[in-house]
């Protein structure tokens, strides 16, 4: 490959980014791969003296800001064919105190006062997000994720498109992190973080370095057209994915709802089931009481008359069995009132989780908060009879 570029990087602005320090794994690379690599030194920045550069890149000024002047010949430097690459930091203009939204929001995109932070998807530290949002174009070929820390999110208009975004984790979340447009004969570049390229960090990271090399052949003019990538390929698998996924999961969703509700009203219905044998054991439970009173007298009159000792208390009294009766309803009242609230709180998680729509949800739970109410009164009834009876005996 012969040379395509010069990329000058800037040091008038007090870069954090500097070739002969924090970026000089990148300017390695650059080199290894036919482009000139130089600094940029002389103060004021003027079309004169830029129009050797085929990229000019700004990596993070700290706490300078560019003046007018240099605004118009670095518009100038774009229209007339130059790539412009700019990289902030976490806190964007206001946290660096530079003006690069100045210059970058001629062209659609603005560096926001944001700090983007990720506890699930990051590289050890909440700090440093790893970023799977990434669109197809030429300046991802091949890139399936980048390592972006200590970043600032991005502000794009109309002017501009986004070429990846935060994750939903984040924060902020889904929010634009590096991003790209066309503006005259020329092309500009932006990322919330310069440290994408700092060396021992970012630099470490394979899809940093693909993409390193993808945005300053872009920048330079070397790539004009978009070809299919692994990320286009990545992207449409995974769109596939999600619809088969969210209809599988609809359809389980709806099962599941259905086979609930029909639990609900099997519940129901046992109930009502049970409701009829309590009635049936009552009445034949007040049949055996009836023939022990009976047994009881036939044995007292055949003591009397026969003078045979038959033990006159061979069964509970009256009272007894209906203290043993209330004993029983309570405790069955109890184990029924139980079994409600557990499916209560089944239901409850289903809604929770989202798998039961809200309609749904609102039958279901008025049905059983009704079912629990009428439960706990009867409780309570068959409390106050069993007190009643404790105290007649005494």
């Amino acid at each position: 490959m012969s040379r395509r570029a010069m990329i000058f990087f800037d040091q008038t602005q007090n870069e954090r980014g500097r070739i002969d320090s924090t970026y000089s794994e990148l300017a390695k690379l650059l080199r290894d791969n036919d482009f000139d690599v130089e600094p940029y030194t002389e103060y004021m920045l003027l079309p004169k003296k830029i129009v050797e550069c085929g990229v000019l890149v700004f990596g993070c000024p700290n706490s300078s800001k560019l003046r007018q002047a240099e605004i118009d010949a670095l518009k100038k430097f774009v229209d007339g064919g130059g790539g412009l690459f700019l990289l902030s930091l976490s806190g964007g203009d206001r946290g660096l105190m530079n003006n690069m939204s100045k210059l970058s929001a001629n062209f659609g995109i603005t560096f926001e006062n944001t700090a983007v932070m990720d506890e699930r998807n990051n590289a050890g530290l909440p700090t440093m997000p790893i970023v799977t949002n990434i669109t197809s174009h030429p300046i991802m070929e091949d890139v399936l994720d980048m390592l972006i820390p200590s970043a600032c999110t991005l502000k794009v208009t109309e002017k501009a498109a986004v070429l990846a975004t935060t994750s939903e984790t984040a924060e902020p979340p889904n929010q634009p992190i590096v991003a790209f447009a066309e503006a005259g004969k020329g092309r500009v570049l932006c990322v919330g973080s310069y440290e994408i390229f700092r060396r021992g960090g970012g630099m470490k990271h394979a899809g940093n370095r693909e993409f390193a090399m993808n945005a300053f052949r872009w920048l330079s003019g070397e790539v004009m057209t978009a070809t299919p990538s692994k990320v286009a390929k990545r992207e449409k698998k995974k769109k596939k994915k999600d619809v088969e996924r969210a209809s599988s999961d609809s359809a389980m969703s709806k099962e599941v709802e259905a086979t609930l509700r029909r639990l609900v009203n099997a519940v129901f219905d046992l109930q009502k089931d049970i409701s009829k044998v309590k009635e049936q054991v009552s009445s034949v439970e007040s049949n055996i009481e009836r023939l022990r009173d009976q047994f009881q007298d036939f044995a007292e009159k055949t003591q009397q008359q026969l003078g045979i000792m038959i033990p006159a208390k061979q069964f509970r009294t009256e009272e007894e069995n209906l203290e043993a009766k209330i004993k029983g309803d309570i405790k069955a009242l109890k184990k029924e009132v139980k079994s409600v609230d557990k499916l209560r709180d089944h239901v409850e998680q289903r809604h929770s989780s989202g798998a039961m729509s809200k309609e749904n949800y609102t039958e279901q739970i008025e049905k059983l908060d009704k079912r629990i109410e009428s439960l706990k009164k009867k409780l309570d009834k068959k409390k106050e009879d069993l007190k009643k009876v404790k105290s007649s005996g005494e």
